[in-house]
């Protein structure tokens, strides 16, 4: 999308659900930097990166065997850390779209977050256990976040009752969540019995801490200048805090459903920090709520489907947020936008009503050719730039480093050009199959009729083989070259076999007038009838019938089956093979 023809004057908040996002079961949403891909974490354990401007997936990662419990981006994009409750986390670099680090811990994770200027260090806060900070640029190293937790400094001083600590309470005190600042520079970690310790990241002591619930703490999360901080606890309240160099964050407001009392479960702030939302946990209900930043007042309620919230993200510079149910589907809210012509003609106008159009003098006056001419010369005089590069407005930071390579849009896949290629291969493959061919023999000693050799015929056994290696005097034709002289020879045989079939019927009593008395004593001879055999891979069809061409002779069209012939032929047998018929041929003959 073209950042810049975006109307800076549009409202800053979301309205109605713009597009639904499925593939998988997904339980966590985070974008990345410059909100151009989103990274969805599923139920099962895999990892969906989605290219948020086309929609597609950009990244499928299979890692982890369990739930997705958080989803962090390094500052250039490339890399994204994962954690999961099998006691795992896993560094991915999205552009080969494999795994660089798997480090393991345990008991299960509850968080993890890349610092926002080492792309080599994170911090991962561990189910009943001491968060801890891992350090992967030469070897992997895990040490605990804080080195001394018995020097602990609280906001009230030094003297007070709740400077430091006891061992049971530190014992029964578990991490809940951790996070950096926006420059990496103070831990803050949160407790489930309400505390929130601030950790200087290069000495690993204490600097503060405070106490602003005793229930837990469940999200922190920073604006993105870094002078604001919200906290999600379990008492039903979203807290907002105003961060400081010198000191403790201050608390300056608290968000909650003064009518329901339900609870959040996920809050975080807009874009440019004027807007606080918090998710509703209502088990029924997939509502979010936006409240104003400075006065506290409850701006929108944004009602979705009938599903339970489960997460929800901000875009990091468009007013876009995206919240996940518990079906796994990911709704992406917007606002409505508004066709905004003078973008694209600066001197196109609205007009409410018709008014009268007041023509000029010179307005359609003809203009002659050579001015017309020297016009169009002195516009193609115009240098046009296509080789400088500026970046847009939305994607410059005040703190970003010069010469950092950032990753907006992920590169497709060898694996998945290979693919592409191996299903545009079978579907060209599938429309260009070889034209099937047809063998017919012919045999020269009788006129040119077909006929199967013995010694060529296949047996039962190799009928259905497609066996057609033939003799050197085999002719081959196509089915559309060879097919009418095929079919002229299969009508001519067909017209004699019918003759002779005739006669045979007509004149079968009378076969023993025409043996001679030196074959009398001899077998009766076979009749010598040719037929039309067409062969399609090793296979006769004639007739309708199926049959192999193993020397058995078939039916030639006559309209006699194949039994009715046989009965013919063995009543014949039977009379040349009775002495009374061969005594009186004899008589006759004499």
């Amino acid at each position: 999308m073209n950042l810049e023809l975006l109307d800076p004057f549009e409202q800053d908040f979301p309205e109605v659900i713009e597009d639904t996002l499925e593939d998988g079961p997904a339980v966590r949403v985070k974008f990345n930097r410059r909100g151009t891909l989103l990274a969805a974490g599923c139920t099962d354990g895999t990892i969906v990166v989605w290219d948020f401007d086309t929609r597609g997936v950009s990244r499928s990662l299979i890692g982890h065997v369990k739930t997705i419990t958080s989803l962090s981006w390094s500052r250039n994009g490339r890399y994204l850390l994962s954690s999961s409750m099998d006691w795992s986390c896993i560094v991915w670099d999205l552009l080969t779209g494999s795994k660089k680090h798997t480090i393991r811990f345990d008991t299960p994770v509850l968080n993890a977050q890349f610092h926002p200027k080492n792309n080599s260090v994170f911090i991962a806060a561990l189910f009943q256990g001491e968060p801890v900070l891992v350090d992967f640029s030469n070897k992997i190293q895990q040490s605990p976040i804080l080195k001394d937790a018995s020097a602990v400094t609280t906001e009230k001083g030094a003297g007070s009752a709740d400077t430091a600590t006891t061992a049971s309470t530190a014992q029964s005190r578990w991490t809940m969540v951790v996070t950096f600042d926006k420059y990496g520079k103070k831990i803050y970690t949160g407790s489930n019995r309400g505390y929130i310790n601030i950790i200087d990241t290069e000495t690993r002591t204490m600097l503060y801490e405070i106490r602003p619930t005793v229930s837990a703490i469940k999200n922190i999360q920073f604006s993105r200048r870094g002078k604001e901080m919200v906290v999600n606890a379990n008492d039903r309240i979203i807290r907002l805090f105003a961060t400081r160099d010198d000191g403790p964050p201050d608390q300056l407001h608290k968000f909650q459903d003064l009518v329901n009392k339900i609870h959040w479960n996920q809050c975080c702030l807009s874009s440019d920090s004027d807007y606080v939302i918090g998710g509703s946990a209502h088990q029924a209900e997939h509502n979010i709520f936006i409240w104003d930043r400075i006065g506290g007042n409850l701006v929108k309620i944004l009602e979705g489907p009938k599903e339970p919230l489960e997460d929800l993200t901000w875009h990091p510079i468009r007013p876009i947020v995206a919240s996940v149910s518990s079906y796994g589907t990911i709704h992406i809210w917007a606002t409505n936008y508004q066709e905004n012509w003078s973008a694209f003609a600066p001197d196109f106008k609205e007009l409410e009503e018709n008014i009268d159009y007041e023509e000029r003098e010179d307005e359609f006056d003809i203009v002659p050719e050579e001015e017309a001419s020297k016009r169009r010369h002195d516009d193609e005089d115009v240098i046009i730039d296509v080789t400088t590069i500026e970046k847009a407005n939305p994607y410059n930071d005040s703190d970003s480093e010069d010469g950092e390579e950032e990753t907006f849009y992920l590169p497709l896949l060898p694996s998945d050009q290979q693919g592409e290629e191996l299903l545009h291969a079978k579907h060209h493959h599938r429309h260009s199959r070889p034209r099937t061919t047809t063998i017919h023999r012919h045999s020269s000693q009788h006129g040119g009729r077909d006929r199967h050799d013995s010694h060529h015929a296949p047996s039962k056994q190799d009928s259905g083989s497609n066996n057609i290696n033939n003799s050197t005097t085999s002719h081959h034709h196509t089915r559309d070259g060879g097919a009418d002289s095929a079919a002229d020879s299969y009508k001519d045989d067909n017209h004699h076999q019918r003759r002779r079939d005739h006669k045979d019927r007509d004149h079968g009593s009378h076969a023993s007038d025409k043996i001679s008395s030196s074959s009398s004593s001899s077998k009766p001879k076979k009749r010598s009838d040719e037929y039309y055999d067409h062969q399609d891979g090793g296979r006769d069809y004639e007739n309708g019938h199926l049959g192999h061409s193993g020397g058995h002779d078939h039916s030639s069209g006559n309209g006699y089956d194949r039994d009715q012939q046989s009965q013919q032929q063995q009543h014949s047998r039977r009379k040349l093979e009775d002495p009374q018929s061969h005594s009186r041929s004899i008589k006759r003959q004499r």
